[in-house]
């Protein structure tokens, strides 16, 4: 709506509509932090244990939606602020304008255009300008903890789901090559090779086998053994099954 999404400012007005083309929406602001903050860093020993359990979340701040959850702003205020504060507008779609959804549709707008802003960064091929390293996101993810790294798979193989059923059955590789860079920075024992090719394949059986993938992690995470047995046999049975009516299908 405003701005180059080529090349993001770093700071911007998210605005998601009630319906198509309606003037009435919820926004929130989008700030893409110039420095890494890591925020139990600067906790008091004695109130540290007290946020253990938040630690994911907080570790590794980059990119964050203020209110986390959007306020009710129409469209025409919200391009009068952009312009006056000379911030990115972004139109991130509609929104049914519960809590919860617009909380998760704010995280999600808010971590793509902070992607949009570190791919910016970049330099042009030849170009003076300091080096940045095009596996960035590695040493993002690195500052995570497993948990935190495992809600970040989550969210990415949200997107390659929506790029394999919207494709028919492909994507553009770009996510897909991002899970697997993600998972190469887990141990091994969360099979994330794996993981993502069950969430490329198409169909049912794909959303399934991502949904016990990664229930999986999400339980090894929290050692908490006593069911991965039967995951396991879900995902061979269900991986059988495909792999035989693919070998029928090409007969």
């Amino acid at each position: 709506m405003r701005g180059d999404a080529h090349r993001p400012r770093g700071h911007a007005l998210v605005v998601f509509r009630r319906s198509a083309g309606s003037d009435e929406a919820f926004a929130t602001y989008a700030v893409v932090l110039p420095i890494i903050v890591e925020p139990m860093k600067y906790l008091p020993p004695a109130l540290a244990s007290q946020f253990q359990g938040m630690a994911g979340a907080l570790q590794g701040l980059d990119a964050v939606p203020m209110p986390p959850i959007p306020e009710a702003m129409t469209v025409r205020e919200a391009v009068r602020l952009a312009d006056r504060r000379d911030d990115d507008l972004v139109d991130a779609g509609t929104t049914d304008g519960s809590p919860l959804a617009l909380m998760h549709q704010a995280q999600e707008a808010v971590r793509d255009y902070a992607d949009a802003f570190r791919r910016s960064l970049a330099p042009m091929d030849g170009a003076d300008g300091p080096h940045l390293d095009t596996d960035d996101d590695t040493f993002r993810w690195l500052l995570m903890d497993e948990r935190a790294r495992i809600d970040e798979m989550t969210r990415l193989v949200g997107r390659l789901r929506d790029d394999v059923e919207r494709e028919g059955g492909t994507s553009d590789g770009a996510v897909r090559d991002a899970l697997l860079r993600l998972g190469a920075t887990l141990p091994a024992k969360y099979r994330s090779d794996e993981l993502v090719a069950g969430a490329a394949r198409t169909g049912a059986i794909g959303t399934r086998l991502a949904q016990l993938y990664l229930d999986r992690c999400y339980r090894l995470c929290a050692e908490q053994y006593e069911d991965l047995a039967e995951i396991d046999r879900e995902i061979a049975r269900l991986e059988a099954s495909d792999d035989a009516a693919r070998r029928e299908r090409s007969q």
